[in-house]
């Protein structure tokens, strides 16, 4: 009974993060801060939180200067991935961003035996093509967003970069303190980018409430909270159903917005029609990974 009330807990902290993630594109939307100016807030903030808690318990104590500069620039990446996400929002809708971003994996799936050097499996290149079909009709049927649809696949490669980057960093490593690491790197990349194209720093202006409440919700609970609930449950979860549970984001998100904005979030039935076929293949992907798993430890075991 203990096990199913831990694995009740896991679940729950699991989705809790997801559904925190899910909301962040509302609240971006929500601002009238720009979007480098949410990144380099949010990341700040997170980066701060973790950097008490890791001098508290002594986290990434002994960690070589190599291994900080690789988690600063993996950090880089989610820098520029959430740069993209949140421009994709301001210049089109959250539903769309959300579904743009969520081809990750599959952009993962195709640039991993690029990286690794191993050749395409049929089924990766077969699902490679579904979400192309899918991007296509999307596009298609919502023209007029067709900078966001750009901007927010441009983002979900990003994220691709930056997930084949993270399985690369050391296993001894605290996940807190990589954490830590990565939020410096998204801060320092967009400080850096944004200061040099607009060195008034207008772009960190924050002239309403919601912005004020909106930077908080999304350094403290979006990114520092969520993030420790997602590497607590993952450690007691399978791989599966965490990457499984991650396509819930676009779900989760797309709700929200259509509870919050109504009718601007309603998009064209062919939209859908890609969508699904998006982000299906996502869910295809790691269906089949999984089996494929499990399968090499069967053939392992006889």
């Amino acid at each position: 009974m203990a096990v199913s009330n831990k694995n009740v807990w896991n679940y729950a902290g699991l989705h809790l993060a997801i559904l925190s993630w899910g909301a962040a594109g509302v609240t971006s939307k929500l601002m009238t801060t720009d979007p480098a100016g949410i990144v380099v807030y949010r990341s700040i903030i997170a980066a701060i939180v973790l950097g008490l808690f890791c001098s508290l318990t002594r986290k990434g104590k002994g960690v070589s200067k190599r291994d900080q500069a690789y988690m600063i620039a993996t950090g880089a990446m989610i820098g520029l991935h959430w740069w993209g996400f949140f421009a994709a929002i301001k210049v089109s809708t959250v539903s769309i961003a959300l579904v743009c971003i969520s081809s990750a994996p599959i952009f993962v799936a195709l640039l991993q035996p690029i990286v690794e050097k191993t050749a395409l499996k049929p089924s990766q290149i077969l699902l490679g093509i579904i979400s192309v079909a899918g991007i296509g009709i999307m596009f298609n049927f919502e023209y007029e967003h067709r900078l966001g649809i750009a901007i927010g696949l441009a983002a979900g490669a990003i994220d691709a970069v930056y997930s084949i980057m993270t399985s690369r960093t050391r296993e001894t490593i605290s996940n807190v303190y990589v954490t830590q690491m990565h939020m410096i790197g998204a801060f320092a990349v967009v400080m850096l980018i944004s200061t040099a194209v607009d060195p008034s720093m207008n772009w960190l202006a924050l002239e309403t409430r919601t912005d004020y409440i909106g930077i908080l919700f999304l350094g403290l609970v979006c990114s520092a909270i969520a993030m420790s609930l997602y590497v607590i449950s993952i450690k007691q979860l399978s791989a599966f159903t965490a990457t499984l549970s991650l396509n819930l984001e676009a779900v989760y998100g797309m709700i929200i917005a259509l509870a919050v904005f109504g009718a601007s979030e309603h998009m064209s039935p062919g939209f859908y029609i890609g969508a699904i076929m998006l982000v299906g293949s996502v869910v295809a992907d790691a269906m089949l990974s999984s089996l494929n798993a499990r399968k090499q430890v069967i053939e392992e075991m006889a």
